[in-house]
């Protein structure tokens, strides 16, 4: 096979040794990860709780709803006190009190597992969406990989994606699956190893991008109703735009010293390597044209098995408010705050859901049960690295881990 332009720039470019990430930063994330969910666990309660101040004053009374008493948002609620100088009473709310005041009643987390265990046929189909999802964005991987001559089978590709997300999620570490995927893919093409490596940095990339574009898609639908995210998010988008043209450019990378610019900021082996990774793809046009199209397919279902599970959790939003909310709590997650994103996600998707008037319990156990359903997909990889024998992943991998 001859060797493309976007091969030989990795080939011109010796892939850096990697380094011990420092135990500070390691400490500083896992502390931001406890603190964050100190914060979640303080603000969602686990059982409901209502407030009624021009009844029962401005202490929360701790109880629970009635079945099936609000299968409507429009109908009245029973509430049953559980403890407390109220304890046994029966409560009825009106749906007209609830729409005049949504915060009156809050339901708790304890109530959202239920209703959740409840629709086995949800969760089973969130679970089918996001395997076929995963897949596909590691049939997204396979192309990246063709594109700089890395002649990698699809079956390799797909039994390395699963690894990677395995160690994603049952061993949420500060490197994370990406790692282990760049790790197992160099050892299995050492002679292609720089553009290996380079290729996880790429899909991730444009993982994030389809991401990014989803919600914007899905905000714009909204007709103002979250305009302050689609604006900032839009701002995001613009500047990625920008950055690639720039990145890409060979006149404007010129003009702009960018080589000298990158040298002198902070992070700068990260940015040389994302940038090589740019470089690299900057020939393979139509693979980079179709990744991205992979991708919004990709998130697509993802965001719809979220959906699938708002919709089990008894969470009455527009569903496309799941497109367009969601994605803002998983690129949150995404940045490397905490081991696996572990608080990030969960604090994201309360914040961001808050705006549809999602409660917090609700929006907490949201995030859990998308963890779950990501965890149950991965374990498919570590089947695999029992049945197929991988290569040992490297004690310092373990460790960071």
């Amino acid at each position: 096979m001859s060797e493309t332009p976007a091969a030989a720039t990795l080939d011109r470019s010796a892939a850096d040794p990697p380094r011990k990430p420092a135990r500070w930063k390691n400490a500083v994330r896992i502390a931001i990860a406890l603190a964050l969910l100190a914060v979640v666990f303080w603000i969602v309660p686990w059982r409901d709780r209502l407030t009624w101040p021009e009844r029962f004053g401005e202490t929360p009374l701790v109880g629970h709803v009635v079945e099936d008493s609000a299968a409507a948002p429009s109908a009245d609620i029973a509430f049953v006190v559980d403890e407390g100088a109220h304890a046994g009473e029966r409560i009825l709310i009106p749906g007209s009190e609830l729409e005049k005041h949504p915060k009156l009643l809050e339901i708790g987390l304890k109530s959202n597992v239920t209703n959740l265990a409840r629709s086995p046929w949800s969760v089973i189909g969130a679970l089918l969406l996001y395997l076929v999802a995963a897949m596909i964005s590691f049939q997204r991987w396979h192309v990246l990989l063709r594109a700089v001559d890395v002649d990698a089978r699809f079956w390799q590709v797909q039994r390395l994606g699963f690894v990677g997300l395995f160690f994603n999620n049952i061993i949420p570490g500060l490197t994370g699956g990406d790692l282990v995927k760049a790790i197992l893919v160099a050892r299995e093409h050492p002679e292609q190893r720089p553009a290996a490596v380079l290729s996880v940095i790429v899909d991730r990339a444009i993982g994030l991008l389809g991401l990014a574009l989803v919600a914007s898609g899905a905000l714009l639908l909204q007709h103002g109703r979250f305009d302050w995210m689609a604006r900032r998010l839009n701002l995001i988008l613009l500047a990625i735009v920008v950055a690639a043209l720039v990145v890409l450019s060979r006149r404007l990378r010129r003009i702009l010293l960018l080589d000298k610019v990158l040298a002198a900021m902070p992070f700068a082996e990260l940015l040389k390597k994302l940038d090589r990774a740019a470089l690299a793809y900057r020939e393979a046009r139509w693979q980079l044209a179709y990744s991205v199209g992979v991708s919004l397919v990709v998130h697509a279902m993802i965001l719809t098995a979220i959906g699938v599970l708002g919709v089990a959790l008894g969470i009455q939003i527009r569903f496309l408010d799941y497109y367009g909310l969601a994605p803002l709590g998983l690129i949150a997650s995404s940045l490397p705050l905490t081991p696996g994103g572990v608080g990030v996600l969960e604090y994201g998707f309360i914040y961001f859901f808050q705006a549809a008037g999602v409660q917090p319990a609700a929006a907490f156990a949201l995030a859990v049960s998308y963890r779950l359903v990501q965890l149950v997909v991965s374990l498919i990889g570590g089947v695999l690295l029992l049945v197929k024998h991988e290569p040992k992943i490297p004690d310092e991998v373990i460790r960071a881990s």
